[in-house]
């Protein structure tokens, strides 16, 4: 404290255990992560809701190859990374090492190289706490020893869970800044993703990681529902560099277990690009239908995920909708050169038409007396113009299927001899 804060003065130590929290929280997020990465929401894979307890190297080396023979690399998702089940502590050193029954030599570091030749991005996994949620060593204690490890095997993205850990703010904020700190240390670029679960994480989220989960684990469709509502009031939070993180893009799993419709798989995938949420598919995209991989592959709603703008989209009609009956929505998020991305949800149980009128376009930031262009995303086509004014509505062609329909639209001005 004397070298960054001056000398410890006697005030400073004679405050109340409430106080003195509130400082230990602020220092803990006074340094900045810093290493340039995530400057638009990060996009690849990860192992948890395909195989679960089941990865191993050889199903991850498969699941490499299909990011590119399907090209999903192509299209942006270039981090392949691990979730829990794979970490052991060697018994003599203490060090962390990988299952030596899963990956070989007891290290990620022959896995990493052969994600690394296909042309993509190394991610792997831990916990602030003592155990990770599937009981394995985590890295309570060990941040810089566990950090140099994962640096020299050449881990590129870092997801630290909370399982097994206090749940005060106070000390989620020293841990994860204890990793933060230790990652920059180790001098190699890993993009860092805290998984707290937690809104509260939002507002200081920037100086601690690249990306923060706001809410529980989305699991099924009531999930992805749960976190689009948690992630309604924290769009002030996002930017360039860090992004609330409403968890995983649900699809089937290795057993052919469909989490959500694919309906639902494409709606989630309209509200993430329009939230600027992380894109990292969890399903088995070794045997993807083609629809699903049609989904992911969108390079026109990727583009609205990846806008430099780095804007969060914000719900500007509609209200809650986990729970809610009849519940429809229309988010809309910014982008840059004055165009808007605008979803169209529907979660009611029947078929609804769901119109953007005046006042709608006039949250967008629209005037009246503008002409607009538009575009379905989805159905890749150009619709009709639009020139706004007091009666002015729009209805998209095939928003209303029941329970998860949704339909994307990007509206731009159009610029006069157009």
């Amino acid at each position: 404290i004397n070298a960054e804060y001056g000398e410890l003065k006697p005030w400073m130590v004679l405050c109340v255990t409430q106080v003195c929290v509130l400082v230990s929280s602020m220092l803990s997020l006074s340094h900045a992560l810093d290493n340039g990465l995530a400057l638009t929401p990060q996009m690849g894979y990860n192992s948890w809701y395909d195989l679960m307890g089941t990865i191993t190297e050889a199903n991850i080396r498969e699941t490499a190859d299909a990011l590119v023979s399907t090209g999903l690399a192509a299209a942006g998702y270039n981090y392949l990374n691990l979730d829990d089940d794979w970490a052991q502590r060697d018994p003599l050193t203490g060090k962390i090492m990988a299952d030596p029954t899963k990956w070989t030599n007891g290290s990620l570091e022959s896995i990493a190289d052969y994600v690394h030749s296909k042309g993509l991005l190394f991610g792997t996994y831990t916990d602030r706490g003592t155990k990770t949620c599937g009981g394995r060593p985590a890295a309570q204690g060990h941040e810089e020893e566990d950090a140099a490890t994962y640096a020299a095997w050449g881990v590129d993205y870092l997801k630290e869970d909370s399982c097994n850990a206090p749940g005060d703010h106070a000390t989620a904020f020293e841990q994860y800044g204890k990793m933060r700190d230790a990652l920059n240390k180790t001098g190699r670029p890993v993009l860092f993703s805290l998984c707290g679960w937690n809104s509260w994480y939002a507002p200081g989220g920037q100086r601690l990681g690249n990306s923060w989960r706001i809410g529980p684990d989305d699991t099924n469709w009531h999930g992805v529902l749960t976190n689009i509502d948690i992630n309604a009031g924290l769009s002030e939070y996002a930017g360039p560099g860090g992004w609330n993180d409403p968890c995983l893009l649900l699809s089937d799993t290795w057993q052919q277990t469909l989490r959500v419709s694919e309906q639902q798989s494409r709606s989630q995938f309209s509200m993430w690009a329009v939230m600027a949420s992380p894109l990292l598919i969890s399903g088995n995209i070794r045997n993807m239908s083609e629809y699903v991989l049609d989904t992911y592959k969108n390079a026109e709603v990727i583009a609205v995920s990846q806008d430099s703008l780095g804007k969060q989209g914000r719900r500007i009609q509609g209200g809650p909708l986990a729970g809610a009956a009849n519940a429809t929505n229309i988010w809309a998020r910014p982008l840059q050169h004055g165009a808007v991305a605008a979803v169209f949800l529907n979660n009611a149980e029947t078929d609804q038409q769901i119109t953007c009128g005046n006042a709608c376009f006039t949250v967008m930031g629209f005037k009246s007396g503008q002409t607009l262009q538009v575009r379905d995303l989805w159905a890749r086509s150009d619709l009709p113009e639009l020139t706004l004014g007091p009666g002015t509505t729009f209805t998209p062609n095939s928003t209303g299927t029941a329970q998860g329909g949704a339909n994307m639209v990007l509206f731009k001005t159009k610029v006069v001899g157009t």
